[in-house]
């Protein structure tokens, strides 16, 4: 332990002076106590005053000593108030991840102890942002890995119980994409992930998501009804069915989709409202692909 604490370690070992406030209080009482106590007995035992000249100048001192005391309180209070400060806002964001604004324009230790605690508990932020972002992006595409889709479905599908809403999952396939692949390698299958990946992220609202479940399928969450997701899905498959796409051969590729959605209801799970997306999509690729197919459409009545 360091010499500098070892004062600090002993009034811990107190069992009165358990908080920070109480050290405080604890140093000013002795402080200003311990001399008057010796001055009070200087007074009684060597001073020639006597009878109420004694009294008066006891009191007199007594009360001197707890006039000092509360202004020593309070100035100790007043200048270790910054440090109590920080502490709780550093508290705030360990606990509820609430990131410090102190002042950095003290010019001593306490200035210098408020501005490395903001730039710590920002790095650490950047640091914990990176880890969660790394964690749930697909690499490759740019949009969410299928982890982080699944657990942003469920949350959707909460939301939407919660706030009484409509919410629709569509799943969408990119048509003879293995053929491209295997034709012009895995590097121009990349390209084309990237740039549908990109195409999608750029071109849904900011209360829809878009997801990367696996290969060459793709999952956008739509808050709305069928109806308002099936027009935004016709959309985004006629954006890609424009966009171009270049093979290393220079020869230049256009892509189609394959697209199934269903809405929510009120039994449903995130597994079950899945699945029928998935049978709207292989119902829209048995019927010649390039298409949208909406799974209510097909459910039996």
């Amino acid at each position: 332990m360091s010499k500098a604490l070892k004062f600090y370690d002993l009034l811990n070992r107190l069992p009165f002076v358990t908080s920070f406030r109480s050290k405080v209080v604890f140093a000013v009482v002795v402080s200003v106590l311990l001399p008057v106590s010796v001055m009070e007995m200087y007074f009684i035992g060597f001073s020639t005053l006597r009878g109420p000249e004694l009294e008066q100048a006891i009191l007199i001192s007594g009360l001197a000593a707890a006039a000092a005391a509360v202004f020593a309180y309070w100035t100790l209070s007043t200048i270790l108030r910054p440090i109590l400060y920080t502490s709780r806002q550093l508290n705030h964001f360990l606990h509820e991840r609430i990131l410090p604004d102190l002042p950095v324009h003290y010019r001593d230790e306490v200035g210098s102890l408020m501005s490395n605690v903001n730039y710590i508990t920002r790095s650490m932020q950047d640091l914990v942002e990176s880890a969660n972002q790394n964690g749930a992006i697909d690499h490759l595409t740019g949009i969410y890995n299928r982890r982080s889709a699944e657990s942003r479905l469920k949350d959707s599908i909460e939301l939407t119980r919660i706030r009484q809403n409509s919410l629709s999952f569509a799943i969408l396939d990119i048509d003879n994409f293995k053929m491209l692949n295997d034709t012009y390698g895995h590097d121009f299958g990349d390209t084309v992930l990237r740039q549908v990946g990109d195409l999608l992220r750029t071109n849904v609202r900011r209360t829809d998501w878009v997801g990367r479940w696996g290969g060459d399928e793709f999952v956008i969450s739509v808050q709305g009804g069928e109806n308002e997701a099936s027009a935004m899905l016709s959309r985004l498959c006629d954006l890609v069915r424009r966009e171009l796409f270049i093979a290393p051969d220079q020869s230049v590729h256009k892509v189609t989709f394959s697209c199934g959605v269903c809405e929510w209801q009120e039994m449903m799970d995130s597994q079950s409202l899945f699945t029928k997306a998935d049978e709207a999509l292989y119902t829209a690729k048995r019927a010649g692909r390039d298409q949208l197919q909406v799974w209510s459409e097909m459910a039996p009545a």
